[in-house]
């Protein structure tokens, strides 16, 4: 399975950075978590068709993180799909998206594929979709709104991302993780329902962590000056993400 950062910027987007989101690649097809700006143009560019694209799992509801589905439906349509699509997401949203698809007109395009939206509770840690030996996970952030982490599991290779939240124990207490994907609003000034590198290195155990990409990333701060400050055993597992890189599970 692959990693691939479609986007690694804060809400406020960037100057060479689009919003954080993320794409899940495997064998029989690919999952994107949330879904930023322009998702076709990135598809193009790593030479995938929206016919890969399987589901999409969203972590919340704030614009930056929703705002692409009608240009990935949209692509859809227009691609041609008949293959079902199915849109993961919390509960209490669930009627909120149906009624955007429905202000969207997905129904009068005509969409020849079925879209099937499937619910969960954000507050309970659960399994959300399994294949093979994939599978797909989500548990609670602490974040201002209804929002979930996810655990990707390969074979036996583990992926955490955090989502937008503030430091979270259920990630520190997960045990052995071979990428965590946390974010990093800012470098050092505490922010309510964000993370700083600064304290996402005091946190948690980088020992477990087989290497940390820090994403959600702000223009201006000084991550690489905080970083050279860090110990070496937790400074060497940490990278800043860059959009379109590309990290292997497997």
């Amino acid at each position: 399975m692959d990693l691939i950062l479609l986007g690694t910027a804060c809400a406020a987007s960037g100057q060479e950075r689009d919003n954080t989101y993320l794409l899940l690649r495997e064998a029989s097809g690919s999952t994107l978590i949330d879904i930023g700006g322009n998702p076709l143009g990135k598809l193009k560019k790593l030479n995938l068709s929206t016919h890969d694209v399987k589901r999409v799992l969203f972590t919340h509801f704030h614009t930056d993180h929703i705002y692409g589905l009608p240009s990935l439906l949209w692509g859809m349509w227009i691609d041609k799909r008949t293959e079902p699509f199915d849109i993961y997401c919390e509960a209490t949203e669930k009627q909120w998206l149906e009624s955007w698809l429905s202000l969207m007109r997905t129904g009068e395009w005509p969409v020849a594929f079925e879209i099937r939206i499937h619910a969960f509770d954000w507050q309970t840690a659960s399994t959300v979709w399994e294949e093979g030996d994939v599978s797909l996970s989500v548990f609670p952030s602490l974040h201002g709104v209804p929002t979930v982490g996810i655990r990707a599991v390969c074979g036996e290779k583990v992926l955490v991302y955090s989502a937008d939240t503030t430091p979270n124990p259920l990630i520190r207490g997960m045990g052995p993780i071979d990428v965590l994907v946390h974010e990093a609003t800012t470098a050092e000034q505490g922010l309510r329902t964000h993370s700083t590198l600064s304290e996402i290195a005091d946190y948690y155990d980088w020992s477990g962590v087989g290497q940390g990409i820090l994403v959600h990333l702000s223009d201006g701060e000084p991550y690489e000056a905080v970083m050279a400050q860090l110990p070496v055993s937790v400074s060497s597992k940490l990278t800043l993400g860059q959009d379109m890189a590309v990290i292997s599970i497997d």
